[in-house]
């Protein structure tokens, strides 16, 4: 069996701990670099960032790249395309969302490779295994 999700009902079981982990990890990161960092900031920041790229990604992002790659075959490629299309966006987004702060050009310029680079190993090695794991357990469960 495939240990990627292989319908709507899987994908929902698979993203939300990798979503969660990756909203932890970036929020953490991002919060860290400009020195907003508190227990305070970070309960707001976290379940509005959450819906908001949880959203994003299953709903925008994840069908988009799934038709590009099926399309081009490129399956390899997957995470690569996504995390960039969303650290991109979010590198924008977030900012209002967590400050209510429009970035400029430079900044973004910036902050955007890094972010890039800290998601792209936060997925590949920190939240997708979490979720393909919590993935396979819901399939031994028979959750269908």
């Amino acid at each position: 069996m495939n240990k990627f999700p292989q319908n709507l009902k899987e994908a929902v079981i698979a993203s939300v701990p990798n979503a969660a982990l990756m909203v932890v990890g970036m929020v953490t990161l991002n919060l860290w670099i400009y020195g907003a960092l508190t227990w305070g900031h970070f309960a707001v920041v976290v379940p509005l960032m959450f819906a908001v790229a949880f959203t994003y990604d299953f709903f925008v992002v994840g069908p988009m790249v799934t038709r590009f790659v099926r399309k081009h075959n490129i399956g390899r490629a997957m995470p690569f395309i996504r995390v960039a299309i969303m650290a991109g966006t979010l590198t924008f987004v977030a900012p209002i969302i967590e400050s209510g702060t429009v970035i400029t050009a430079h900044q973004y310029i910036m902050a955007a490779p890094r972010n890039y680079a800290a998601a792209l190993i936060l997925q590949l090695f920190f939240a997708l295994p979490p979720g393909l794991f919590v993935l396979d357990r819901a399939r031994r469960l028979n959750v269908k």
